[in-house]
C-alpha cells in the first residue's frame, strides 16, 4: 500500500503559524519555516532587514513574549506581491508599528510557502479589504473634527494629544509628541 504525504498549502501553513504565534509555540513556528527562507525583521535602529531563519525566530520570539495576539485579520496584498495572502495582527500593530508620521497605520505579514514550508515572510502595507491610511491622514481627520466644532488648530492639537481614547494615540504618542 502506497502512503501519500500531503503537503500543506499556504493557507494551512498561515493558520498553523498564527495558532503557534498565539500560543507562543516557538518549536512549531521553527518547524513551519524553511531553513533557507528569507524573513524580514525590524532591527534595533527600526530598519527593516531580510534575515535568516534563526535571526527571525529570535526576533519574533521576543516580540511574542512581550505582546499578546488579540486580533487576526486575513487579507490580500494589492502592492508588490499582488494577491498574496496577508495576515494583519492586533489591528496591524504587531509585530511592528509605524515609526514615521507619514508611515501607514497598519503593517501585515505576507507569508509565502514552497514545498510545505513558509519560505518568505515580509511586511506588507497595501491591503485589499483593510483600509490603511498614513498616520498623518488619520490624525488630520481627528483634528478636523475638533476644528469643525469651532476650536482653533492649536486647540485641536492639544485636545487630540490629551485624549487617551483617540483612535491613533498608540502611534502618535510614540512617534512624536509635537506632530503639527
Amino acid at each position: 500500500m502506497n502512503q501519500t504525504t500531503l503537503i500543506p498549502d499556504t493557507i494551512e501553513l498561515i493558520e498553523q503559524f498564527i495558532l503557534a504565534s498565539e500560543n507562543i509555540d516557538t518549536l512549531k513556528i521553527e518547524e513551519l519555516l524553511d531553513e533557507d527562507g528569507a524573513y524580514e525583521i525590524e532591527d534595533e535602529t527600526l530598519e527593516v532587514n531580510e534575515t535568516s531563519k534563526p535571526e527571525f525566530l529570535k526576533w519574533y520570539t521576543t516580540k511574542l513574549k512581550t505582546t499578546k495576539i488579540t486580533d487576526v485579520i486575513y487579507d490580500q496584498c494589492i502592492g508588490c506581491s499582488f494577491g498574496k495572502n496577508i495576515v494583519i495582527l492586533n489591528h496591524g500593530t504587531f509585530p511592528i508599528i509605524p515609526q514615521e508620521f507619514t508611515d501607514k497605520t497598519k503593517a501585515g505579514l505576507m507569508l509565502d510557502s514552497h514545498n510545505g514550508k513558509i519560505h518568505r515572510i515580509q511586511f506588507c502595507f497595501s491591503f485589499l479589504k483593510t483600509e490603511n491610511k498614513a498616520v498623518c491622514e488619520c490624525v488630520g481627520e481627528e483634528l478636523v473634527k475638533y476644528i469643525k466644532k469651532g476650536f482653533s488648530e492649536e486647540e485641536a492639537v492639544v485636545m487630540y494629544d490629551a485624549n487617551p481614547n483617540s483612535q491613533y494615540s498608540y502611534i502618535t504618542k510614540k512617534i512624536n509628541d509635537n506632530f503639527c
